[in-house]
């Protein structure tokens, strides 16, 4: 059992550096795959959302900026962290340190503060609904993801001008803010509950209200059944539903691998030691590293168009052409419509010619008939 911090960061130092070659080899290869993934994944989102216009509408704004998130930390965060695997050591300056502690402090803010934004949509959506069709518009909920990301990059200048310094931690690989001095530790702690507690109470209690008033409106479905605006309530519901579970599954998925991160700093931070093992503090650096590619398995399991778009994507097809009214030039769209009108007229003049054929038979059969 580790008696003093220096202690167990010196243990975790020997640790890292005294690795058998298959181990470094093994452990090499996940954080490489993870960053591979990473980046592919992301980038096959950001194709499907460049493709298909449909695929930009408000719900799909916040996955874009889990997208972003994910595929920054995948190009600059997980990068340094395989080659800190690799050399047993942190191999770049302190500078560079630095830049990857605090690039890592703003995306996981940004990640919280999306989630967070997310629950409220949906509380919002299925509790007030007639705010929620006032105020759900792309160009707010952008706005108040712009906000978010201003916040989360603000957050972590805190510790910096305070003197506490990004440092390399030989356990998760990656550099971390280290906390010096009570007043620092006090305003790191605010900082966490800010950013840590306060959100998760807002996501949960959010998800339990929501939850509440779908059994609410279940129930008040069966007493209403057979009226004709009831039912297209209930379907207008349904695809609410939809939407909820499926930003509900991208937040599950986030949560559920970052919780052997947060487990950890609650050790260290109670016990004020580095007491647990190196692969514990590594395997959850790889969770958190797998969380960035996971996202994109949820979206293509639940989202329908993405997943259409992503077999056109894999399969090397020509783009489509998906044009919306509102984006296309004036000359694509009357195009467009002239096209359309041109095909309806086609089809509306074989209906006639058909029928009248028929009707034009029907009255010799009538006038054979009465001969």
């Amino acid at each position: 059992m580790c008696v003093r911090p220096d202690v167990g960061r010196n243990d975790l130092h020997s640790a890292l550096q005294n690795r058998c070659i298959e181990t470094v080899v093994a452990e090499s290869i996940v954080s490489g795959c993870f960053i591979i993934t990473g980046i592919v994944s992301n980038l096959l989102i950001c194709t499907a959302i460049y493709r298909n216009v449909r695929l930009r509408n408000t719900i799909h704004m916040y996955i874009f900026s889990y997208v972003i998130i994910d595929l920054i930390k995948s190009v600059l965060v997980m990068p340094l962290t395989f080659g800190a695997l690799l050399k047993g050591e942190w191999f770049a300056t302190t500078s560079v340190c630095q830049f990857q502690g605090y690039v890592t402090s703003v995306l996981n803010n940004a990640t919280i503060l999306t989630m967070t934004i997310t629950a409220i949509d949906r509380f919002v959506a299925n509790i007030h609904l007639a705010h929620y069709l006032t105020f759900h518009r792309r160009k707010y909920v952008c706005g108040a993801l712009a906000i978010s990301w201003l916040v989360s990059f603000a957050a972590p200048l805190a510790l910096t001008i305070s003197g506490d310094d990004f440092v390399f931690h030989p356990g998760y690989s990656i550099c971390r803010e280290e906390v010096t001095g009570n007043k620092n530790y006090l305003r790191s702690s605010i900082l966490k509950i800010v950013f840590a507690v306060f959100p998760f109470i807002v996501i949960s209690a959010c998800y339990f209200r929501v939850v509440v008033n779908m059994q609410k409106t279940y129930k008040m479905a069966k007493l209403r059944r057979g009226q004709e605006e009831h039912i297209l309530n209930i379907m207008a519901w349904r695809g609410e539903e939809d939407t909820t579970r499926f930003l509900a599954a991208l937040i599950l998925g986030t949560v559920i691998f970052w919780v052997p991160t947060y487990v950890c700093d609650i050790v260290d931070t109670y016990t004020h030691k580095y007491c647990l093992p190196r692969s514990v503090y590594l395997l959850s650096t790889l969770f958190v590293n797998a969380s960035c590619s996971v996202k994109t398995l949820i979206v293509a399991f639940m989202d329908v168009d993405f997943r259409r778009e992503f077999n056109s994507t894999l399969k090397w097809r020509k783009a489509r052409r998906v044009i919306d009214i509102n984006v296309a030039g004036k000359t694509e769209a009357r195009d467009l419509a002239a096209r359309l009108t041109a095909e309806l007229l086609a089809e509306n003049e074989k209906y006639r010619m058909y029928h009248g054929y028929v009707e034009e038979k029907d009255d010799i059969k009538t006038v054979e008939s009465s001969v």
